[in-house]
């Protein structure tokens, strides 16, 4: 399933995150988008949820929505579903190496938007302890 680019508003957002979501729409090693949309979902998520729960208590929900944007915007379902085939059967070494490269292509995108939640969370914290303007 081809994931979903969408252009990015970063309208609304603190200055320093929608900063950060340009240079990620303009990065040529992030060429479809999807890191910038990524950064703006969860950007969003945060500016909403840090003021209500703050930070030491992300809880279920807040992880399901993370996951959420990882599945729409990083590849992370084409992730479990290459786990998925290459767990189907184990018999050789070969089959073996393509478990361990399934499973790190999971790791690898839930690093990343795992990372990006913390990086918004943070810009996000920093941005809403400053005095109005």
């Amino acid at each position: 399933m081809p994931r979903t680019s969408r252009p990015t508003k970063s309208t609304g957002l603190p200055p320093l995150i929608a900063q950060v979501i340009r240079a990620a729409a303009s990065d040529t090693r992030l060429a479809d988008g999807n890191h910038a949309a990524a950064l703006d979902a969860l950007a969003r998520v945060f500016m909403v949820a840090l003021p209500a729960r703050g930070v030491l208590a992300p809880g279920d929900d807040l992880c399901a929505q993370i996951d959420a944007v990882a599945k729409r915007y990083l590849d992370r379902t084409a992730a479990e579903q290459l786990f998925e085939r290459a767990v189907g059967g184990v018999a050789n070494v070969q089959q073996r190496d393509a478990i361990e490269t399934a499973h790190a292509s999971i790791v690898d995108v839930c690093e990343l938007a795992h990372y990006y939640a913390g990086l918004t969370a943070g810009i996000a914290l920093a941005e809403l302890g400053r005095p109005p303007r």
